[in-house]
């Protein structure tokens, strides 16, 4: 067999568990064990999430989903209408639209019951990239890290419960702060015209 013909048949049984094209939608690539960014709106930008109650709710829904579905959280930032987060994929990298989906149904339901208003949408849309170098990878953790400040939520992203800026100053590892707040993140491109 032509190496060719081995290129195609790997292809063809590998790459649809990893490279998935949905109609309408940009194809997404997963991947075992990558780092992930996820980014999401809610419908026409509207502060859903104003209330701090509301993005209490929705960290401690992302923690316990990406928890029960093998992926583990790097960073986090939870605005009033919308949130980023980067996480490891699980062996099963396709997981991640059912992470979503939990995530927005669940939170969608609960913020719809505490407003009374059965049914209202929520959530827009959510967009992932696969981080696959190093330095996109350490940018965008620095992104998420500081984007309460970009949104002008705080001065201080350390004053906002609801990022992980706090959780990584007291746990993180010294090596990786200095190598994340070195990086520039004013080039950074990422879906965030919140």
């Amino acid at each position: 067999m032509s190496a060719s013909l081995l290129a195609e048949v790997w292809w063809n049984l590998h790459m649809e568990d990893i490279y998935k094209v949905y109609p309408n939608n940009p194809p997404h690539y997963f991947l075992a064990n990558a780092m992930y960014l996820i980014t999401g709106s809610t419908l026409y930008k509207q502060p859903f999430l104003r209330l701090d109650s509301f993005k209490d709710f929705f960290l401690r829904t992302l923690f316990q989903r990406a928890n029960l579905l093998g992926w583990v959280l790097q960073a986090w930032a939870v605005l009033h209408n919308h949130y980023h987060f980067i996480a490891q994929a699980p062996e099963d990298a396709s997981s991640l639209p059912t992470l979503i989906r939990q995530l927005h149904s669940i939170t969608a339901i609960e913020f719809n019951r505490r407003n009374s208003s059965p049914g209202r949408q929520i959530w827009y849309n959510y967009w992932d990239t696969c981080l696959t170098y190093e330095k996109a990878y350490l940018a965008r953790l620095h992104y998420v890290h500081m984007n309460p400040v970009k949104h002008g939520l705080v001065q201080d992203a350390i004053h906002y419960p609801f990022c992980s800026y706090r959780w990584f100053m007291e746990q993180g590892d010294a090596d990786l702060k200095v190598l994340v707040f070195e990086q520039p993140i004013d080039r950074v491109k990422i879906m965030d015209d919140f």
